[in-house]
């Protein structure tokens, strides 16, 4: 697309409903600069053109922000909802998550110590509050503490296929919490593969939401699972 990357993207925030400050926009290109930097000397994404971090990466969780938080209103116990990056790898999803919706408290589970290791950098750059790295593998080891589960959110984006992805994620949330799922299409929940995690977590399709990414001609989605009973 021509045209400033960041001015598209603060464009394509205001119409989903999570407007950008220039201060939140600041923070995102510093983000992404480091992440370039980093890039340059260790592996933490293919996608490293300045137009795909912001467009690609950093809009899918600006976009993250706005479905959640109007997915949350009512349903979380407070106005700083727990939410987990599930799989953060670099932070994409829930960096910019939370670099566009301040008032969530928002945990960046990683595995790969590497990563984790960035994370933490990035974290300490940008100074926000209520932003929290962390060094665990989802469904390894014993149930975590109240700091690794009860989470109002969680979101993942390729992570593992849908069915093992609600596996993982499940465990992870409270009683009213909500799993935020990123898919290419609409998901079958009567594929029985699907049809199976979703049964053993006790989990339904809550919504799905169209969306695209700046300059795309197709809708992606993002899926939102909760617990049968709710």
């Amino acid at each position: 697309m021509s045209g400033d990357p960041l001015e598209i993207l603060a464009a394509a925030a205001a119409a989903w409903g999570a407007p950008l400050d220039d201060a939140a926009l600041a923070r995102i290109k510093t983000y992404l600069e480091e992440v370039k930097a980093k890039n340059a000397v260790t592996n933490l994404t293919a996608d490293d053109a300045w137009d795909d971090l912001v467009l690609k990466h950093a809009a899918d969780g600006v976009l993250a922000a706005a479905v959640l938080k109007r997915t949350l209103a009512g349903r979380a116990a407070t106005d700083k909802p727990r939410v987990l990056d599930l799989g953060a790898g670099g932070g994409f999803i829930g960096i910019c998550l939370k670099i566009a919706w301040p008032a969530a408290e928002v945990t960046l589970m990683e595995a790969v110590e590497r990563k984790y290791k960035f994370l933490n950098a990035a974290a300490a750059s940008l100074r926000l509050q209520g932003l929290r790295p962390l060094l665990r593998r989802a469904g390894a080891g014993s149930p975590g503490s109240s700091y690794t589960t009860g989470f109002d959110a969680v979101v993942a984006r390729a992570l593992a296929p849908l069915p093992v992805a609600i596996g993982l994620a499940f465990p992870l949330m409270g009683p009213r919490g909500i799993f935020a799922a990123f898919q290419s299409d609409e998901p079958d929940p009567t594929e029985p593969e699907t049809a199976r995690a979703l049964a053993a977590a006790g989990a339904r399709v809550l919504e799905s939401h169209p969306y695209r990414r700046p300059g795309e001609e197709r809708d992606r989605r993002l899926v939102i699972f909760a617990r049968g009973e709710d």
